[in-house]
């Protein structure tokens, strides 16, 4: 893959104002572009970042597929199952949310990634929550084309893994 398809995005005030993009602006961007599918692969949410349950909210209004696959939702706070449960209520048919759940507390889902339409892809450090987002020091990359779709890929292949069950 060339690097012409990807972009350095950060967090965190000593890289802002620096040249670099920022990753809210990356996921706003990504979220306002989807045209079909996204996929969203989480560690740990927080409803302390609205921007992110009003666009997920957005994206089903228009009819995008969403499919999130986050660490030990149960484990995530209340206020965070409540969002999904009630955005899964009134978009059953678009929204699927998944947990993974290792067999040993050993073994976690560390990766944060989203993927939009199969073409583009933001992979980094940065859960999806204020300090993620702003407050700490976190780098993205988003990427595009061919390296997207390998992302796209590899999520698939963990959703059906046996580590991985739907949420109701």
């Amino acid at each position: 893959m060339s690097d012409e398809g990807l972009r350095v995005v950060v967090s965190g005030t000593e890289w802002m104002g620096s040249g670099f993009g920022s990753i809210e602006s990356a996921l706003y961007q990504l979220f306002t572009s989807a045209t079909d599918e996204v996929m969203i692969v989480a560690y740990a949410v927080s409803t302390a970042t609205p921007m992110l349950f009003e666009q997920l909210a957005a994206m089903l209004v228009r009819g995008i597929r969403i499919r999130c696959l986050i660490n030990r939702f149960p484990d995530q706070p209340q206020n965070v199952q409540q969002q999904f449960q009630k955005l899964k209520g009134t978009f059953p048919h678009l929204l699927e949310v998944y947990s993974f759940m290792p067999r040993n507390n050993e073994a976690d889902l560390h990766a944060k990634i989203v993927v939009v339409d199969r073409h583009t892809a933001l992979v980094g450090s940065a859960n999806l929550s204020m300090r993620g987002l702003m407050g700490n020091h976190e780098l993205g990359v988003v990427i595009e084309g061919t390296g997207a779709l390998e992302v796209a890929r590899a999520i698939d292949l963990l959703l059906v893994s046996a580590f991985v069950f739907p949420v109701s």
